[in-house]
């Protein structure tokens, strides 16, 4: 099929959207097409790219909204696509247009929105009265009336329908960790003591933590955190926090910086606030550290027991409390020879249990059953 993948809101080079699902569906012999924001070129790795134009300077909220959906509805009208399979809910009213005019569509729900709007947005403000009851109408049309969805999580999947919808969990492309060897405790003792998380650089993702935490170890440790990721907002203050004078800040690296960044450290972190959707989340950091390797301190959640506890790579801590974080990132770094048996634990499991080229087969599955329709 000539299918085109839609994004107004993600990075051309999406680790899911490109990276996993683009690729994927390439190699299995379809036509991909990618409409994104900042696009490095026409075409990589057999996917062809279209660039969205940059937004206008000083426009409005809702203006620059109301010009990413016209953007994306000429790219796609001009593509004249088999299947459209859009990644943001902005776009659902679009997604609903594409339909209604015959085209076959698939929506990827990357996060549960109705929910997030409930939870995120400031209490008390009007978007939180009304964006919940928008979203949850814009979703009950799309249930009512699209193709396919693509869930990223379980919790997500079971809000859509069960005939409809494919799991298809953000797990890490084990191709690209061919390069990360089984972890022995001589090769972690030759690594530098660095910590590192990748991600967004926000408070609830435990920013503030990650720095206090790195500012208690021993300095007879020389540890460094490494940050590879941007601020959220880009004026977060947070080179002013205590702790921030041990990280190396990397910004944003594509997938040969993060791997490398991940090949000179000897813990990887997550630390997520413990809010509703960050308890029900399945972060991708957390399965490529594993797939890399590394050891892991992350939150203790009950869904994340099951990923940490059950292959036995890492410690489980209270994400607010830099105290916890410290003692088992210290632990870790005194220790390569149980760092490494963690991090050993975790690279099996990553390749027994959390990889993308399981969950890929869902996604062609659910392209092969809507090209049959097509027939």
């Amino acid at each position: 099929m000539r299918a085109v993948h839609v994004t107004t809101r993600h990075r051309a080079l999406d680790v899911r959207i490109f990276e996993k699902e683009c690729r994927s569906l390439a190699a299995a012999g379809h036509e991909v097409h990618l409409v994104a924001p900042d696009v490095p070129g026409p075409e990589r790795d057999g996917v062809r790219l279209h660039g969205l134009p940059p937004e206008r300077a000083g426009a409005s909220r809702p203006a620059r909204i109301a010009a990413r959906l016209r953007a994306a509805g000429a790219r796609v009208r001009a593509l004249a696509p088999d299947l459209v399979h859009f990644h943001d809910p902005e776009l659902l009213p679009l997604a609903l247009r594409w339909k209604a005019g015959g085209l076959r569509v698939v929506y990827d729900v990357h996060e549960d929105t109705p929910r997030e709007a409930r939870t995120v947005l400031p209490p008390g403000s009007w978007r939180r009265a009304v964006y919940p009851a928008v979203w949850s109408a814009l979703e009950a049309a799309a249930k009512a009336t699209l193709d396919g969805f693509v869930c990223a999580t379980p919790a997500i999947a079971d809000h859509f329908p069960a005939t409809r919808r494919v799991l298809a969990r953000n797990f890490p492309r084990l191709g690209e960790f061919e390069g990360a060897a089984l972890p022995d405790a001589a090769a972690f003792a030759a690594r530098p003591p660095r910590l590192v998380y990748v991600g967004g650089l926000t408070e609830k993702r435990g920013l503030r933590e990650m720095l206090r935490a790195a500012a208690l170890l021993p300095d007879a440790l020389g540890c460094r955190l490494v940050l590879v990721g941007e601020p959220t907002p880009p004026d977060l203050p947070w080179r002013s926090w205590p702790g921030a004078e041990r990280a190396l800040a990397l910004g944003w690296q594509d997938r040969a910086g993060v791997l490398a960044a991940l090949s000179q450290a000897r813990v990887g972190l997550v630390l997520l606030h413990p809010t509703p959707e960050y308890r029900e989340s399945w972060p991708v950091k957390l399965f490529e550290y594993m797939a890399a390797g590394l050891p892991v301190i992350a939150s203790d959640f009950a869904l994340w027991r099951s990923f940490v506890d059950g292959a036995g790579c890492g410690f489980l801590v209270d994400p607010l409390d830099p105290q916890a974080i410290a003692r088992a990132a210290e632990r870790l770094l005194r220790d390569p020879a149980e760092a490494a048996a963690m991090g050993a634990r975790g690279w099996r499991a990553a390749r027994e249990r959390y990889s993308w080229e399981a969950e890929a087969k869902a996604l062609l599955g659910l392209y092969e059953r809507l090209g049959a329709l097509g027939r």
